[in-house]
């Protein structure tokens, strides 16, 4: 049996995407990093809708991480690829799309 064609995602969980876009974990940023940096890291792949830098609510410095959401999976597939593991200053970056961790209080 075949399927010609999905029309709905709807009640299918798929990591990453959120509707809107595909979100990728962007991990091992310097504490100066900031949104400037990802928009000129992940723009060459194709449209990117948003980023966030995440930052410490006290010294305003990156914690280390942050999120980039491209309309395209495959874009976002290639940025992912490309992105994994280069090195950003002195720092190795792992970019991954975002999963829908449960964290342990």
């Amino acid at each position: 049996m075949a399927i010609d064609g999905v029309t709905s995602l709807a009640g299918i969980n798929i990591p990453g995407h959120a509707g809107s876009g595909w979100c990728i974990f962007v991990y091992n940023l310097a504490p100066d990093a900031d949104e400037s940096i990802l928009w000129q890291m992940f723009g060459p792949f194709g449209a990117v809708t948003n980023v966030k830098v995440i930052r410490d609510f006290n010294t305003n410095k990156c914690k280390g991480f942050g999120f980039v959401t491209m309309t395209n999976y495959d874009e976002a597939a290639v940025a992912i690829a490309s992105l994994n593991g280069y090195r950003l200053g002195d720092r190795v970056l792992q970019v991954s799309f975002k999963t829908n961790k449960t964290h342990k209080a």
